[in-house]
């Protein structure tokens, strides 16, 4: 596994209160999940990230994930999804943003198949925004897209990949998602809405009775109100499964992205934010040689260093499978001539 997939996978493992929100002080966005009243995890995970404005080809990329229930590791699915997703679209910043989409989620998809053979999965529904203000919609399983506001009526913009909706049957079965291996097909279509506020949500939120959750996002007044009232409502509704939202004002999001300053990628979820680098290839004469300088001095002064990397995430049941499909990832990349690095300094908000 590449470092900056790593770092991201660690961080987005790290433990959250049982209830989380986070109001993105640069972009008007706000994250927010709850582990809801009847789970004893939180399998959902919801995280933006922004290559940064000097980056090749800048995107802002908003992205939920909810792990398969009654499969194996959905929290750890989700997470992977997520930062395999996220890793790839840096990785493939040189092509145009739907084609950078579908090699993202594909990349997502063979990381999960390869550890869990279709045993455990994730949805994945994220929003790309470029800075030409193209938006596009990445979808598989059956988490949604909401468009909302004052007097405004709601729309949905995804259709689940169930059988109920997908091949009008009954149940809410998933007949696509991130980790089912070759035969996964997600959508990826242009998103049109230009004004007012948008919500990408898990079935902790909108599996709640459909004109109550019309009723609260029509009188949101903005992404503080609406994100604050989801929440408050899957709990009042029994808090049966995780509840996670990504909220944002479409309109907005684009011109705050374009004021936005920043010296490196970073990365927002329900928790806080992370700042890192992806060095370019003329650095990595300067990485390999501060690598040695690093090495000599821990020989010297062994009781100074630790490990370079946060431990990796406990990870139960799947530490034997993972070890020997994270070889066979490092061997894949060695072979094809991988050149790129990051910093592995990270600065955590919040």
């Amino acid at each position: 596994m590449h470092p900056f997939q790593e770092n991201l996978q660690t961080w987005l493992f790290r433990k959250l209160a049982s209830s989380a929100q986070n109001h993105c002080a640069e972009i008007p966005l706000i994250i927010a999940t709850d582990i809801g009243l009847v789970r004893t995890e939180n399998q959902d995970r919801a995280a933006a990230l922004y290559t940064g404005k000097k980056s090749t080809n800048p995107l802002l990329v908003i992205a939920v994930a909810d792990g398969m229930g009654g499969m194996r590791d959905g929290g750890l699915c989700a997470n992977l999804t997520i930062s395999s997703f996220f890793h790839s679209i840096v990785q493939y910043r040189n092509l145009d943003i739907r084609d950078r989409a579908n090699e993202a989620i594909k990349e997502a998809n063979n990381q999960v198949f390869e550890i869990y053979k279709g045993a455990g999965g994730s949805t994945l529904t994220a929003l790309l925004l470029d800075s030409n203000d193209t938006k596009i919609i990445v979808h598989l399983g059956d988490t949604r897209v909401y468009s909302f506001g004052p007097n405004k009526k709601v729309e949905r913009h995804t259709t689940d990949d169930s059988l109920a909706e997908a091949v009008g049957g009954s149940g809410r079965e998933l007949l696509q998602f991130v980790g089912m291996g070759d035969s996964m097909h997600p959508r990826i279509s242009e998103f049109t809405i230009r004004e007012g506020l948008c919500a990408i949500t898990t079935d902790g939120i909108h599996g709640i009775e459909e004109k109550t959750l019309n009723k609260i996002l029509e009188n949101a007044e903005n992404i503080e109100s609406a994100s604050e009232r989801l929440n408050a409502l899957a709990r009042w509704c029994g808090g049966i499964d995780n509840a996670t939202s990504a909220i944002f004002d479409i309109d907005q999001i684009g011109a705050a992205i374009a004021k936005y300053e920043s010296s490196g990628i970073r990365v927002w979820d329900s928790g806080g934010d992370l700042t890192t680098l992806w060095l370019r290839e003329e650095d990595n004469a300067f990485i390999a040689k501060q690598a040695r300088n690093i090495e000599k001095d821990k020989k010297k002064n062994p009781d100074q260093y630790g490990p370079l990397l946060p431990p990796s995430p406990p990870t139960g049941k799947t530490v034997k499978k993972q070890r020997p499909s994270t070889t066979r990832t490092k061997s894949k990349k060695q072979d094809s001539g991988y050149q790129d690095k990051i910093q592995l300094d990270i600065e955590i908000g919040n």
